[in-house]
């Protein structure tokens, strides 16, 4: 599992998402980026990136205390929402440890 931060570019705020591992169906399983889709993102937004970073990274921990698995953070760079419809993405991600890279 992997978690990161969405920025809603309409009302400045930041959501934490967490993202699950679903491979494409033409997936070996070799390849170095791996495909994964957003599960939920935190509704309420946080106003400052400072605080959505510090949310994300407690949702990562509560679930990994949960035992639901590893959880690596891609908190480099925020995934842009424009504010509309619900921010449901598919990336692609390359994961070293408890660090998860997004290929955009």
């Amino acid at each position: 599992m992997i978690v990161g931060l969405i920025h809603n570019l309409k009302l400045d705020q930041w959501h934490p998402v967490y993202f699950l591992e679903n491979p494409a169906p033409s997936s070996d399983g070799t390849e170095l980026a791996q495909r994964y889709k957003s599960g939920g993102h935190q509704t309420t937004g946080f106003n400052t990136r400072e605080e959505g970073l510090e949310a994300a990274e407690k949702l990562a921990v509560a679930i990994e205390d949960q035992s639901i698995g590893p959880v690596s953070l891609a908190l480099e760079k925020d995934f842009p929402w424009g504010g509309e419809d619900i921010p449901a993405m598919v990336v692609w991600f390359v994961v070293d440890g408890k660090t998860a890279t997004p290929m955009f």
